[in-house]
């Protein structure tokens, strides 16, 4: 009997080890350098040449300072760290009508590989916003709490295909109703929909795969 019981202990053991390395298992190889591209607004320009493969958001109002906003914050997030190569909008833009000019059946592998040759990147991070509504009032008195939904999706740039992704979905709620954003809120007061936003991406890149910059 007690032969049996360790036994069976030892296969929990053995089965708990085993699940504990797969878990800690990275999913993709961390890409050399990555393009971080500017936000997008989900109402922009759908159909566009990067699919966004997040369906959970629900999409609202966005405020029209919105994508140049979350550009800066996503820059300030990843400033300083190796392999990033930032893309303005202008620059992006100015990609975008060369690539159209010169194919006749755009698609996202050709536009994936296309950025990669121009850019000399590995990866792509395509950033979008779904909903960005700032609050309506201030202190710790408001008609209306700030709301921000955005995803980052990195793309191989040889393929096209997807190796990582991420989305924020928050509307602020009053403390006394959820507790367990505290953390998030960081006090108890009303935040802007920058400061929702900076939070939101900050939460968002804690399991991106960071480029090694080698």
């Amino acid at each position: 009997m007690y032969a049996r019981k360790k036994s069976v202990m030892w296969l929990i053991a053995l089965f708990l080890v085993a699940c504990a390395r797969e878990a800690s298992s990275p999913l993709v190889r961390a890409p050399r350098s990555v393009a971080v591209l500017p936000f997008e607004a989900s109402c922009a320009r759908e159909g566009g040449l990067f699919p966004c493969p997040v369906k959970e958001i629900f999409r609202g109002e966005i405020a029209p300072q919105a994508p140049e906003t979350l550009d800066a914050l996503l820059k300030q997030a990843l400033s300083g760290k190796p392999g990033f190569r930032f893309v303005s909008r202008e620059e992006y833009e100015a990609l975008r009508e060369e690539f159209l000019a010169g194919t006749s059946q755009p698609g996202l592998v050709e536009w994936a590989r296309f950025l990669g040759r121009r850019l000399g990147v590995e990866a792509l991070l395509y950033a979008k916003v779904f909903r960005y509504q700032e609050r309506r009032g201030r202190g710790y008195a408001v008609e209306r709490p700030a709301s921000v939904a955005l995803a980052l999706v990195l793309f191989e740039a040889r393929s096209g295909r997807i190796l990582w992704k991420g989305w924020f979905d928050e509307t602020q709620q009053p403390l006394s109703q959820n507790l367990f954003k505290i953390r998030l809120y960081g006090g108890v007061r009303w935040l802007t929909a920058r400061e929702l936003a900076e939070r939101g991406l900050h939460k968002v890149l804690q399991d991106f795969p960071y480029p090694t910059g080698s």
